[in-house]
């Protein structure tokens, strides 16, 4: 854990931006110059001396992409455990010290399919107190189910259980711990995996039968001991930008065939602005939802928590071709230029098979009456800076907003600041009707999307199935910690 004040955490974050913006800033040029070589000053300086008699660390990049353990369930039950830990664990072929569940990092993959029990026993080994959020599930947020209120001291454990409902939304899910003030650090360490869960898309023409590829985005850093860093002591430019725990992986594909890649941001708060040399991106499922429409994009723009399911058809040239992070943001949020990944394309050719064009109707949301409408503030003010919603900062024990079971609702989230926040609510999936006050086309529904800076989103969802509370915030997971959070209530 970073034993720094909350206060003097959120200043180091933004003097070490500054910072690096400043000693690069020609002409407001910032963010360009982060991308060059002249980074290497930033990472020497973050660099510590290797102590004397231990091996300097090697990470090893190139090697064959590769997926973390699968659990799958059977006979509509998954029942499984997941011990959480601080221990050892491998990240990109090199013995480490990180926050793992199943000493796996990234941690196992859950396979569930709609009417399924998922029963995970978690095991709190760490150093302090956990929790367990299933992000994007529509399961209840009470008792043993999704409750992020319920917390697992050091020690202990807890028996989570999930009814998958017939008609859940197939996708990629993912899970990780909730537990404010802290949950940073814990993610960030490692404590991350994917759910995924079948569904009508999966048979499609065009989609059925392709090869699929799980990327998991994470960022870390490991100090000289190989012991994982404290977030609050790291910084984009010298963090880890993994997949699947591995550095700058090969993805393998035959010249003209086509793949199915499941792409998630489970990093603890980095915005990845994704890319393939000459391929088109071709969206197919948005957070774990299917689209309308496939939808063609040269870049893919992910904040925290988000997913994204994309088809990749392979140019019929064999070559390698780089999957970056393309520079992305300014200020504080500067992403650098990053290469994530290669696409090695080599072998036998494949004729190109047409990729399809309609997926799965959704209904639209944007013509319906609203019960109400709720306008949200996402707030950075002060000095020292504070996190907050409409002027508070989260309390487990104030309710913020309460609404009728089965409303219908329509919500402004304003952003006064400069940062861009990746807004998420838990139990119910929403769509998004307007960016900015204009109307937005949306082709499914999300449960996490970005609001731009000192800009607005306008969503509409209806509130359907559970009572209970839950929680809405902001996914950057440092911005939460501070209380950048919300109570729902629903009655």
């Amino acid at each position: 854990m970073d034993q720094d004040h909350p206060r003097s955490a959120v200043a180091r974050r933004r003097l070490n931006r500054r910072a690096a913006l400043a000693r690069f800033a020609t002409a407001g040029a910032a963010v360009a110059a982060l991308s060059a070589s002249g980074l290497e000053w930033l990472r020497a300086d973050a660099r510590q001396a290797t102590p004397p008699g231990q091996p300097a660390l090697k990470f090893a990049a190139g090697e064959d992409l590769v997926e973390p353990p699968v659990r799958s369930s059977k006979n509509g039950r998954l029942d499984t455990t997941l011990t959480a830990r601080v221990g050892p664990t491998t990240v990109a072929g090199q013995p480490v010290t990180a926050w793992v569940y199943e000493g796996s990092f990234p941690s196992p993959t859950l396979r569930i399919k709609n009417g399924d029990t998922l029963r995970i026993k978690v095991v709190n080994q760490l150093p302090e107190m956990t929790n367990f959020h299933t992000h994007g599930f529509h399961v209840s947020p009470s008792g043993n189910s999704d409750n992020i209120f319920v917390m697992t001291h050091p020690g202990d454990s807890f028996q989570y259980e999930y009814h998958i409902p017939t008609n859940h939304a197939p996708g990629l899910y993912w899970y990780h711990p909730h537990p404010h003030g802290i949950s940073e650090n814990q993610v960030n360490g490692g404590l991350a995996g994917a759910i995924g869960n079948e569904g009508e898309i999966d048979q499609l023409p065009g989609i059925a039968g392709l090869t699929e590829r799980l990327l998991l985005i994470q960022a870390t850093e490991f100090g000289p001991d190989g012991v994982v860093r404290p977030a609050g002591q790291q910084h984009e430019a010298t963090q880890l930008h993994l997949i699947n725990g591995q550095l700058r992986p090969v993805i393998r594909m035959r010249p003209g065939e086509t793949q199915r890649w499941r792409i998630a941001n489970i990093s603890s708060g980095n915005i990845y602005n994704l890319a393939l040399a000459a391929h088109p991106l071709y969206q197919i499922e948005d957070d774990a939802n299917p689209l309308d429409t496939v939808q063609p994009t040269n870049a893919l723009l992910l904040g925290p928590g988000e997913r994204a399911g994309v088809l990749v058809q392979a140019s019929t040239a064999p070559g390698t071709y780089e999957f970056r992070n393309l520079l992305w943001g300014g200020q504080f949020q500067a992403m650098p230029d990053i290469l994530l990944a290669t696409v090695v394309v080599e072998g036998k050719p494949l004729a190109p098979a047409p990729l399809p064009t309609t997926l799965i109707p959704f209904e639209d949301l944007s013509k319906l009456q609203v019960d109400r409408q709720r306008h949200i503030t996402l707030q950075e003010i002060g000095s020292p800076l504070r996190f907050q919603i409409d002027g508070n900062t989260f309390d487990p024990n104030r309710v913020d907003q309460t609404v009728p079971l089965n409303a219908f609702e329509e919500w402004v989230i304003h952003n006064t600041s400069e940062d861009w926040h990746p807004f998420h609510i838990h139990v119910n999936d929403f769509q998004v009707v307007a960016v900015n006050g204009e109307p937005y086309t949306a082709h499914s529904y999300d449960d996490t999307f970005l609001v731009p800076a000192f800009g607005s989103i306008t969503m509409r969802t209806r509130f359907l199935d559970f009572t209970g509370k839950f929680v809405y915030h902001c996914h950057i997971l440092f911005h939460e910690d501070q209380g950048m959070m919300g109570v729902v209530d629903v009655v």
